[in-house]
C-alpha cells in the first residue's frame, strides 16, 4: 500500500492490472505499460488504456497511486488519469523508450550477464530495487539466475542496464524466476 508499509512489487504483476477509481469504485482502465526514470531509478508512471473504444493512451503518475492490490492499481479518482503531455518530462521519457524487460544486463567491462526477466520496485516511493536476470541462452545450464540490486547498477540505458563488474546474488539451486510470478 502506498504511504503505508513498505512493500516490493514486480513490474510484471502490474502490467495487465485494472485501474480502479476509489471514489466511484469502478474500473476506469487497464495498465498496459510503465515508464521508468533512469536518472532517478524509479518508476515514474503507468501507461493506461482507459475504458472505451476510442480512448487515447493516458498515464497515471506513481504519485497519484493510492494502492497496489491484487491485479489492480487504485487511484483516488479519474482525474489521476491524464495525457502524457500534462506531466512534466513525460513526453521525453516516453520517447526514450526505456523498455527494460527483456533488455540486456552487462558489466562495465562488457560481459553479458543475461536478460532482465522482471523488476521489483518499492510501492511507497516507486524506487527500483532489484532486477531479476535470466542467463543468456548458452549459459542456461551452467549459470544460475541472478538478482541484481539497484545499488550495483552503474547506468540504465534503453534496452539494457550496465552493472558493476560483480555478479548479482545467485538464486538458490533449482529456483528460477518466472515473469508474472
Amino acid at each position: 500500500m502506498k504511504g503505508g508499509e513498505a512493500m516490493l512489487k514486480s513490474i510484471s504483476e502490474v502490467v495487465g492490472s485494472r485501474l480502479v477509481d476509489l471514489d466511484k469504485s469502478q474500473t476506469i482502465g487497464e495498465v498496459v505499460n510503465w515508464v521508468v526514470n533512469p536518472d532517478e531509478r524509479r518508476l515514474s508512471a503507468l501507461i493506461v488504456r482507459p475504458a472505451g473504444l476510442f480512448a487515447k493512451t493516458m498515464v497515471v503518475t506513481t504519485a497519484d497511486i493510492i494502492e497496489y492490490g491484487p491485479r489492480m492499481v487504485v487511484v483516488k479518482n479519474q482525474l489521476a488519469v491524464v495525457l502524457p503531455d500534462e506531466v512534466s518530462g513525460m513526453p521525453k521519457l516516453l520517447r526514450s523508450k526505456f523498455r527494460l524487460l527483456g533488455g540486456r544486463v552487462e558489466t562495465q567491462s562488457g560481459r553479458l550477464i543475461g536478460q532482465i526477466e522482471d523488476i521489483m520496485f518499492e510501492t511507497t516511493d516507486s524506487s527500483l530495487q532489484k532486477f531479476y536476470v535470466k542467463p543468456p541462452l548458452l549459459g542456461l545450464v551452467t549459470r544460475p539466475d541472478v538478482i541484481i540490486g539497484v545499488d550495483k547498477v552503474v547506468r540504465i540505458e534503453p534496452r539494457r542496464i550496465i552493472v558493476n563488474n560483480e555478479v548479482g546474488e545467485p538464486l538458490p539451486p533449482g529456483q528460477t524466476v518466472r515473469a508474472g510470478a
